[in-house]
C-alpha cells in the first residue's frame, strides 16, 4: 500500500473517533508518559503544538513545568528546513504556512543535544518507522542523529490504530525508539 493511501485511511479512522474517545485517549497517553518516564532527569525536551488529530500534550507540559526542563518546539525556517527553538511560557506564537503554531524565539538547539524528543505521527510501521504528513521535515531535520553514539530518545505519541502491521519504512524515515499509545508502550530496537 502506498504511503498516501495509508495516510488517507488513518485520517479517516481518526475522524471516526468520538470527541469523548479522543479526550480519554489523549489523557491516557499523556498519563502513561508521566508514569513511565523519568521526566525530571530530562533537561532538553522537544515537544510540539498539536495539529489536526495529533495527541495533545497539555498534561505532559504541566508536568514538565515542575522541573528545570528546557522545552523546544519545531519551527520551519523555509519550505524545506525545520529547526527547534526554545519555548518560553507567555511568548508570542505565530502560525506557519500550514497553520501550526510556532515560537518566535531565536534560541535554537541542535537535535543531538536533546535528551528526549516527543514527535507526533500519522502512522508507524512494524519496525518503528514514522509516517508523517509527507513533507519530510522531521526526516531531514533529524537525519544525522543516528550517526552519533549519544543520541536523544525519540518517542512517538499516538493511537493504537496508527501502529500498522506493515513494512513501509524507508532509509530516510525517522525511526522511533518508543511509541506510547492508549494501550501500551511499544519499544523498537
Amino acid at each position: 500500500m502506498l504511503k498516501n493511501q495509508i495516510r488517507k485511511s488513518l485520517f479517516e479512522q481518526g475522524l471516526a473517533l468520538s470527541n469523548r474517545a479522543v479526550q480519554e485517549n489523549n489523557k491516557e497517553i499523556q498519563k502513561r508518559v508521566i508514569d513511565n518516564f523519568e521526566l525530571s532527569l530530562m533537561k532538553n525536551i522537544l515537544m510540539y503544538f498539536p495539529f489536526r488529530q495529533e495527541i495533545e500534550v497539555n498534561l505532559l507540559s504541566e508536568e514538565l513545568k515542575k522541573f528545570s526542563n528546557e522545552i523546544y518546539m519545531p519551527k520551519l525556517l523555509s519550505n524545506r528546513k525545520m529547526v527547534f527553538n526554545k519555548f518560553v511560557e507567555g511568548q508570542n506564537l505565530t502560525k506557519n504556512n500550514y497553520g501550526i503554531l510556532e515560537s518566535d524565539s531565536e534560541v535554537y538547539l541542535e537535535p543531538i543535544k536533546f535528551d528526549v524528543m516527543f514527535i507526533p505521527f500519522v502512522g508507524v510501521d512494524l519496525n518503528g518507522f514514522r509516517l508523517g504528513y509527507g513533507g519530510g521535515y522531521f526526516d531531514r531535520a533529524l537525519s544525522n542523529i543516528d550517526h552519533h553514539k549519544e543520541k536523544p530518545l525519540v518517542i512517538g505519541l499516538g493511537y493504537e490504530y496508527q501502529l500498522l502491521d506493515a513494512d513501509f519504512g524507508e532509509p530516510h524515515d525517522l525511526r522511533y525508539n518508543k511509541v506510547v499509545t492508549e494501550n501500551r508502550i511499544h519499544i523498537f530496537n
